[in-house]
């Protein structure tokens, strides 16, 4: 097989695989694939006994580090250095090797170490420790060849858990900046609202737009009817000035009749004295008749005294008293008539009276109100003034509400424009968030290594934010979701991961790892609840929902925040 003074491997022993060391999981292939067992185990711990007191291994690490560290100086502990070397070739590989050797590994992320580098140094270090394997086994080569073949394959293994410990480290940086780029997508979610309140803006505005066409027409109308009122008022003006005009002519008329009745009353005075007169000379007429009449009785009496020669006059005497009777008779008539017209004339001259006090009564109150009518006309011709100036200002106004109202169709158009660009834009940020998922689930699918917690705590937020991303996307008729889409909380990613065996033992006593489960549920919860009312049209009640997912969201994603903290302080330690 081999010849023992030149020993070599042959492709065979190559292609080995397999280990008879316990261990499990992603460690268990990475042993063997290296074909480790306990015997090279063995080996590295005779080797480390061999060489602990003749080599300064550490030197390796302490220059190279120093070398190749960005900023030029090592910021490994010797004592760390020494530790990860002892540990190297005396512990048994098991979890606890892997967790402590990962542990050391961290530092040379944290210090932002490059990989290749590290490589060359590992390769180096191997080389050193062959050369001296070499000196101190060269008479017993396949001695020699037995260690070398040991510490290739234990450099080998800790050089694959190196290149995990960092391709997970660019895996999580990949991992959390697209986490954030989600995270940022997402909040663009929130064009949702905008298009909402977009909606809501486009209705108010196109109802301001019809209030104002309406209330354009309505002043249009003030305008035409002001502008009648004006014509009518400016007519009233004129009819209340002729009317002014009227009545004064007609009060003059009226204190001219006052004056004829007052002429009137005076001639009905001087109609009364004369009737007095006549009834005065009628009184005397009557009392000579009376007279006369007495002085013919006598006559008579005497000339039936004297007999024969008395008849001649008895004869005048009775011819005188039948006069002077006729007188009296007569008289007694005119007497009759003068009282007659007497007391018309009196009845007369009262009516005269009281109309001529009616008409001094009227003239009095038409000259008191002369003034009045004056006023009248006067506040008309205001009132005509002002309707004027109102029916200008309601043109004024009428031209710049249909301004206004033109501005509003112009705004209202813009408005359509603005709504169908967020909507487009929207669309857009709805296919970069499904092209940046698209691009997270390549660089999962791609990569082989198994995915630290943090990673997978960095995709559960992601995964959280993408769906808390699709309920709203789902209010914008931009994803299609069913309540069977929503799976459980305990079936997500975040869920297997929480609920692990493993994540239990490591994460089970921290707050925020306890606190997580109750809200992560009611994400999950309100989702599937929001989903359910949003395909049964219930709008209002959806958005209760999502309301909630919000909520619940934020403390989610505090406590997995907080749970990556705590990981990371934890590898700087």
């Amino acid at each position: 097989m081999f010849s023992s003074l030149k020993p070599k491997a042959n492709l065979d022993q190559l292609f080995q695989r397999g280990t008879d060391i316990q261990a499990s999981g992603r460690f268990l292939k990475t042993l063997e694939y290296n074909h480790f067992a306990t015997s090279d185990q063995q080996n590295l711990q005779d080797l480390y006994n061999k060489l602990r007191n003749t080599t300064k291994m550490d030197e390796i690490f302490t220059h190279y580090l120093e070398e190749i560290s960005p900023d030029g100086k090592n910021h490994i502990p010797n004592e760390q250095i020494n530790t990860y070397l002892h540990r190297f070739f005396v512990a048994e590989r098991n979890e606890q090797y892997v967790n402590d050797t990962i542990q050391f590994f961290n530092l040379f992320r944290a210090n932002h170490y490059e990989l290749g580098k590290l490589i060359v140094v590992f390769n180096q270090f191997s080389f050193y420790i062959t050369t001296h394997v070499l000196n101190n086994f060269g008479l017993k080569p396949m001695k020699a060849f037995d260690y070398m073949k040991s510490l290739s394959a234990a450099v080998n293994i800790d050089q694959q858990l190196l290149v995990e410990v960092l391709t997970e480290k660019v895996i999580e940086n990949v991992v959390s900046e697209i986490s954030s780029l989600m995270d940022v997508n997402a909040k663009i979610m929130y064009m949702k609202d905008l298009i909402v309140s977009l909606d809501k803006q486009f209705l108010e505005i196109q109802t301001s737009t019809s209030a104002t066409e309406e209330l354009t027409a309505s002043i249009a109308d003030v305008a035409r009817s002001s502008n009648y009122i004006s014509e009518k008022t400016s007519e009233s003006v004129q009819y209340a000035t002729n009317s002014k005009q009227a009545i004064e002519h007609a009060l003059n008329e009226i204190f001219k009749t006052g004056d004829t009745f007052a002429e009137i009353v005076d001639s009905f005075d001087h109609l009364k004295r004369h009737v007095d007169d006549i009834e005065n000379v009628v009184t005397l007429i009557n009392e000579i008749a009376d007279q006369t009449n007495l002085l013919a009785l006598n006559a008579s009496i005497e000339a039936a005294r004297a007999g024969e020669h008395g008849k001649g006059f008895s004869v005048v005497a009775q011819e005188v008293r039948k006069l002077a009777e006729n007188t009296v008779s007569a008289l007694s008539q005119v007497s009759k008539n003068v009282g007659s017209l007497k007391s018309y004339s009196t009845d007369v001259a009262k009516s005269i009276t009281d109309t001529n006090d009616i008409i001094k009564h009227a003239t009095t109150e038409a000259k008191e109100t002369l003034p009045l009518l004056s006023q009248i006309v006067e506040a008309v011709e205001h009132i005509n003034q002002d309707i004027s100036n109102t029916a200008a200002i309601t043109e004024q106004q009428a031209a710049a509400i249909d301004e206004i109202s033109q501005r509003m169709n112009q705004i209202l158009h813009l408005q359509e424009d603005i709504r169908q660009y967020s909507s487009n834009t929207s669309r857009d940020i709805h296919l970069l968030g499904q092209e940046i998922n698209r691009f997270r689930n390549d660089v999962i699918h791609n990569n082989t290594s198994t995915l630290s917690s943090t990673s997978l705590l960095h995709l559960s937020k992601a995964d959280h934010i993408l769906w808390k991303w699709k309920v709203y996307n789902m209010f914008l008729g931009l994803e299609k979701l069913q309540p069977g889409d929503v799976s459980s909380h305990k079936e997500c990613r975040l869920g297997k991961w929480y609920h692990s065996e493993k994540t239990r033992e490591r994460f089970g006593q921290q707050k925020s790892y306890i606190e997580l489960d109750h809200y992560h549920e009611q994400v999950h919860y309100f989702a599937k609840e929001a989903v359910t009312q949003y395909t049964h049209g219930n709008i209002e009640q959806a958005e209760s929902c999502l309301k909630e997912i919000e909520v619940a969201s934020e403390q989610v994603l505090y406590y997995l925040n907080d749970l990556i903290q705590n990981i990371s302080n934890e590898a700087k330690n």
